[in-house]
């Protein structure tokens, strides 16, 4: 039997949000997951074991291009995970992630900052995907972040394609590793979380806030989005 998904948290450890990830990936994934944090954790293939997917997640303190050892580390162990062909899927910060350690551009351009529910059209590459195959040709995701992949990295295939922030998901080329700009863990209301508590890093316009509310609260929710790491974790226990 196999275990439960491992999620790889990219959060410090007294992080506000860190019950609200874990219960938002639980939900998503559709069974109990088990968490080990980034910041103090040896990470090695060994973790992996007998589990259907690992699960990397958003990082409310910390970029990619932190000096931290541990992010690092992250970033290494992300590659040994698309070496040894495990089931895996980042979103947000984890997206960033792998694509820098893959050999892509991170950016850091305000203007380019997204919260709230976008459109991503699933690209002809994706229709065959265990993940992305048969979802309608545009999906509705939650987004919040402020750094993009300005530049993807060879070897991966762009299954996911925005209209503000054009690389929104992709897949590893040879290895069951997605990722995605989007937050297939969260929902509309899940989002607004997140908005209400990260606000301020967005703006303290008071204006340009009441204006967010009102586009959160009138956005529809993303039901086709939540059904990507269910998937995963469907596709990892049948290996």
């Amino acid at each position: 039997m196999k275990e439960n998904p491992l999620l790889i948290s990219v959060r410090d450890l007294d992080d506000p949000m860190v019950d609200h990830e874990i219960a938002c990936f639980k939900r998503a994934c559709g069974c109990d997951i088990d968490v080990v944090f980034a910041i103090n954790t040896k990470l090695h293939i060994g973790l992996t074991e007998g589990r259907p997917a690992l699960l990397f997640g958003g990082s409310g303190a910390y970029g990619v291009h932190c000096p931290d050892p541990w992010i690092r580390q992250l970033l290494d162990f992300m590659l040994t995970i698309v070496d040894e062909k495990v089931p895996a899927y980042a979103s947000c910060f984890g997206f960033q992630g792998l694509s820098l350690a893959l050999g892509g551009e991170i950016s850091s351009d305000p203007l380019l900052q997204e919260m709230g529910i976008i459109p991503v059209d699933v690209s002809i590459a994706g229709d065959d995907d265990p993940l992305f195959g048969g979802l309608p040709s545009t999906i509705l995701a939650p987004s919040g972040h402020n750094d993009h992949v300005k530049r993807l990295p060879s070897g991966v295939t762009l299954v996911g394609k925005g209209d503000f922030v054009s690389n929104q998901a992709l897949k590893v080329d040879g290895a069951p590793f997605w990722a995605s700009q989007f937050h297939p863990e969260l929902t509309k209301e899940t989002l607004i979380d997140r908005w209400n508590f990260y606000r301020d890093v967005f703006s303290t316009d008071p204006d340009e806030i009441a204006a967010k509310d009102k586009m959160l609260a009138d956005s529809p929710d993303t039901p086709v989005v939540g059904t990507l790491l269910s998937r995963l974790v469907e596709f990892g226990a049948n290996l």
